[in-house]
């Protein structure tokens, strides 16, 4: 995943609303989002590699995503998949919290990743790099590859119409045409990552697409009174594939 905004507390119907896209290579085997016929509590997409995922829910009212932090001198990958850590987490009895102090134990395990995490009670964010660990306020945030409001054009871009957008309408095109979004950034706003300046630009869009690699998929989760809305469009090199949707009730 590598672009999440939020909404927490700012809405009266939705005490959480996520907007995210995941951008992975092309060729990457992966499952769009579905309950899961191993663990029935859970709805998210599937890494069919490591079997894991980047964002999901669970009927026990709690939601997780992850995105890679981008830094050409670290290692990629580590021992652990941070696929598995919205799995889990989900699977935990901690706290949000807690499971992220768990998290700070065991950071090295992990190519460098963020997360998110809510337990329904709390939100908070981990970042395995700087070893931060908060829980979020109210507001609308929001994640790339670098860590927690890390003030990048798209990130900056997506908050503010994120917080326009949702003063008017939580519908789901909507929160959907906010991840189309193919603006690159400016030469002189682009971050310095440690990958080339043709490669921040390419990654600069909130949407992305170029050759073998982009969005995959964009989800709108909203919490509800009584669970989650969860809606996935897939997008195959670039292009519209699929939308799937569910409403889940907690402790179905």
């Amino acid at each position: 995943m590598c672009i999440i905004a939020f909404a927490y507390k700012m809405h009266p119907q939705h005490d959480l609303i996520v907007i995210a896209n995941r951008d992975e290579f092309y060729k990457r085997p992966t499952k769009e989002l579905h309950q899961w016929d191993d663990a029935l509590h859970i709805w998210a997409g599937r890494d069919l590699e490591k079997m894991g995922t980047w964002l999901a829910v669970s009927d026990n009212g709690r939601f997780a995503a992850v995105t890679n932090y981008r830094d050409p001198r670290l290692p990629l990958v580590g021992e652990k998949s941070r696929g598995q850590v919205p799995v889990n987490f989900i699977n935990s009895q901690l706290s949000a919290h807690q499971f992220a102090q768990q998290l700070q134990q065991e950071r090295q395990l992990y190519g460098a990743f963020n997360a998110i995490l809510y337990d329904g009670e709390h939100l908070v964010h981990y970042n395995t790099v700087l070893n931060e660990l908060m829980i979020v306020p109210q507001g609308i945030h929001c994640v790339s590859n670098a860590t927690l409001n890390t003030a990048w054009p798209k990130v900056e871009r997506l908050k503010a119409n994120m917080c326009e957008t949702i003063q008017t309408t939580t519908e789901e095109e909507a929160l959907f045409a906010l991840l189309k979004d193919t603006i690159r950034a400016e030469d002189q706003h682009l971050p310095a990552t440690g990958v080339s300046f043709e490669m921040e630009q390419k990654l600069s869009p909130i949407f992305i697409h170029f050759d073998g690699y982009g969005t995959r998929a964009s989800t709108v989760v909203k919490s509800t009174s009584n669970g989650w809305d969860i809606a996935e469009r897939s997008f195959t090199d670039g292009q519209y594939s699929n939308d799937v949707r569910f409403l889940i009730e907690k402790g179905r």
